[in-house]
């Protein structure tokens, strides 16, 4: 299975979106706004994803099928549980980055988000 990431707007650079979805058997169309959470992560990222379903989440399962380490595996497991994860109040760092990457934001608007999760400068009193 390989899905491929949604193109970016070549006027803004913005994630493009589902809006519609067609049955190839007896044309019956759906519109809407569809934004299914697995486009937003790299091919590598779905095909690891794919892998990890089939294994029924046994990543011991997937060490051996691989022959990765299971610290490497952990590793890719965790990068997507960010990226599909919505960042939070705190610690949105990382979340407002992988949003970055897949074109979910401008650079301006991520930029904007950092400097508000920076805490203010601390002061010395002499």
């Amino acid at each position: 299975m390989e899905i491929q990431g949604l193109p970016l707007c070549p006027g803004c650079g913005t994630a493009l979106h589902v809006a519609e979805l067609r049955c190839p058997r007896c044309a019956t169309r759906v519109q809407g706004d569809f934004r299914p959470a697995l486009f937003g992560l790299t091919p590598a990222q779905q095909l690891f994803a794919e892998r990890f379903l089939v294994a029924r989440g046994n990543l011991k399962e997937l060490e051996r099928e691989l022959s990765v380490s299971y610290q490497a595996l952990r590793g890719q497991l965790d990068e997507i549980v960010a990226a599909l994860s919505p960042p939070g109040p705190r610690g949105g760092r990382d979340g407002v980055l992988q949003r970055l990457r897949r074109g979910e934001l401008r650079a301006d608007e991520a930029l904007r988000l950092l400097e508000a999760e920076e805490p203010p400068a601390e002061t010395e009193d002499r």
